[in-house]
């Protein structure tokens, strides 16, 4: 197999075993099992489990970032975008492991990338903001920047809390993602904002 190819496949086995599983149950040797490759091959394209994980975050940010950009061509206003964001959480956190979400965080180069990563999505999480006041959804005597680094911060704290043990991921990002929705709406908005939550709540039920 093509070089760039097996790379591009094993981030993929990769990035669903250390999701499923948590990255420090998962070895180099089980994803080398899997792509049917011997791990001195796995080595000789990534020189560590860290470096491979750190493509694992590369390679989703790039695909969340394409997404996101369609999804704001296409969407009418700024819930269908959420809308669409949460749909593509729920299926990346579905099967996702807990301990992946703090386990990362042992992680240098990662961490740094993630960091990094989080200081540009400010500056468009502001400009989303904007739309949202520009169309009467959100309201416009709010700090926006101070919205954002809550999100991340409550976000965080719940991770490394026992409530981590007591529900998924999903459940979590949910209750905050709907919280803040609330609270930064207009009265017009908070409409649209409820609407929207009891659409999820019935793609769920209909799931079930």
């Amino acid at each position: 197999m093509d070089k760039r190819l097996l790379k591009e496949k094993a981030v993929r086995v990769a990035s669903a075993f250390f999701t499923e599983r948590g990255i420090r149950s998962v070895k180099m040797d089980d994803i080398a099992m899997e792509l049917s490759i011997s791990k001195r091959t796995l080595y000789e394209l990534f020189s560590d489990k860290e470096e491979l994980l750190l493509e694992v975050v590369k390679s989703h940010r790039e695909e969340m970032k394409a997404f996101m950009t369609k999804e704001a061509e296409r969407a009418g206003n700024v819930l269908e975008i959420i809308m669409a964001f949460y749909r593509k959480i729920s299926q990346d956190f579905k099967n996702a492991n807990n301990g992946f979400f703090d386990e990362i965080k042992k992680y240098p180069r990662v961490t740094d990338l993630l960091e990094n990563g989080r200081k540009d999505n400010i500056e468009g999480a502001m400009k989303f903001y904007a739309k949202g006041v520009e169309q009467g959804i959100f309201r416009a005597d709010v700090n926006y920047r101070i919205v954002q680094e809550m999100m991340h911060g409550q976000m965080d704290t719940l991770i490394q809390s026992k409530s981590c043990q007591q529900y998924t991921m999903l459940e979590l990002f949910e209750t905050l993602m709907f919280m803040h929705l609330r609270g930064i709406s207009t009265e017009a908005g908070l409409k649209h904002v409820d609407d929207f939550i009891c659409r999820m709540k019935s793609e769920k039920e209909q799931e079930m």
